[in-house]
């Protein structure tokens, strides 16, 4: 025989109609559906608060984020960024330090996280060691950038060396 899928707010349905024939107790109720005692009470307060709307699940998402950057901060961060947008954040968050002394500003990583979600674009960054390549350099040729040849060679301008070319 299948089981039969039950949903938690009928399974607190089920709880509260049997909790209101007043015939089983708190504790025999808990054990019958298979819930603690403190999970029971809590069912129990919340439909005697709420009413019906209480059988249904609450949201687990948190009322407030306390270490959320202020909105206001963010806003500025997000206006200085378009207004120079190849500064870096550790550039704006110091202009800002000089503007308002007394404000208390994220970390560098957080002032460059807020930027994508605002609409900016974060600057490109070389890794290093590397060098922007002349424009003037034919596709496929040869190019030294500081590390060595990179590039394609092609294949016409290549020398065969065999073992005996060696010596």
């Amino acid at each position: 025989m299948p089981w039969r899928g039950v949903t938690v707010s009928e399974q607190r349905q089920r709880f509260l109609e049997d909790y209101k024939l007043n015939y089983y107790s708190v504790t025999e109720l808990a054990e019958r559906f298979g819930i603690s005692r403190k999970t029971a009470h809590k069912w129990i307060t919340r439909y005697k608060e709420l009413g019906q709307s209480g059988f249904h699940e609450r949201s687990r998402r948190p009322h407030s984020c306390p270490w959320q950057t202020d909105a206001a901060i963010v806003e500025e961060v997000v206006k200085l960024r378009k207004a120079h947008p190849h500064w870096g954040p550790r550039k704006l968050l110091d202009l800002m330090v000089r503007r308002n002394p007394r404000w208390e500003l994220p970390s560098v990583s957080t002032g460059a996280g807020s930027w994508p979600e605002k609409g900016c674009q974060t600057p490109a960054v070389l890794s290093a060691g590397a060098s922007r390549v002349p424009e003037d350099h034919p596709p496929g040729s040869q190019r030294h950038l500081g590390r060595g040849l990179q590039g394609a060679v092609p294949l016409e301008e290549r020398q065969l060396l065999l073992p005996a070319d060696r010596e």
